[in-house]
């Protein structure tokens, strides 16, 4: 397991920098032992590993982009409500035409949860290791009927 101990990822909102940063130094890590056993300097090994270190640095820096637009668009709708008067959007009198966070992102959310999975498809080969963090690297699609099935399968009294 990872040194970041967080509760199971259930949905996109719930991915952290440090759970990007984790599950790229991940693959680095073992892209590093890869290139290393390879041996010949141009070897296949280094080629592909080399070709997998650009693509992960290339999806590690669109996830920080993309969490850090969601960071923006939400401390500005915030600073937009406190402003306004802290009413909801379409409320009627000070919060009226205020944007939310929710309103905003969606593309945001989608275009993370796209990363993400291009992250977690990455780091496939290695997921039986010992410092794979199963609870928290693993695919955030589907989190809602996942969702709705744990607790019908709790609720009948089984394990999940």
């Amino acid at each position: 397991m990872t040194d970041i101990h967080r509760s199971a990822l259930r949905y996109t909102a719930d991915i952290t920098v440090q759970d990007i940063d984790a599950l790229a130094g991940f693959i680095d890590r073992r892209i590093a032992l890869l290139r290393e056993a390879d041996g010949a300097p141009g070897g296949e090994e280094e080629r592909v590993g080399g070709a997998l270190a650009q693509t992960v640095a290339a999806l590690h820096g669109s996830a920080r982009e993309v969490l850090g637009a969601l960071a923006v668009r939400a401390a500005a709708a915030a600073a937009a409500a406190r402003e306004a008067g802290g009413g909801p959007a379409g409320a009627g009198g000070a919060g009226e035409g205020v944007r939310y966070p929710d309103e905003v992102p969606e593309e945001l959310m989608v275009r993370l949860s796209t990363l993400w999975r291009y992250l977690l498809t990455a780091a496939e080969a290695w997921s039986h290791l010992p410092d794979y963090d199963v609870a928290r690297w693993r695919l955030d699609g589907h989190l809602d009927a996942e969702h709705e099935a744990r607790a019908r399968w709790q609720e009948a009294g089984q394990a999940w």
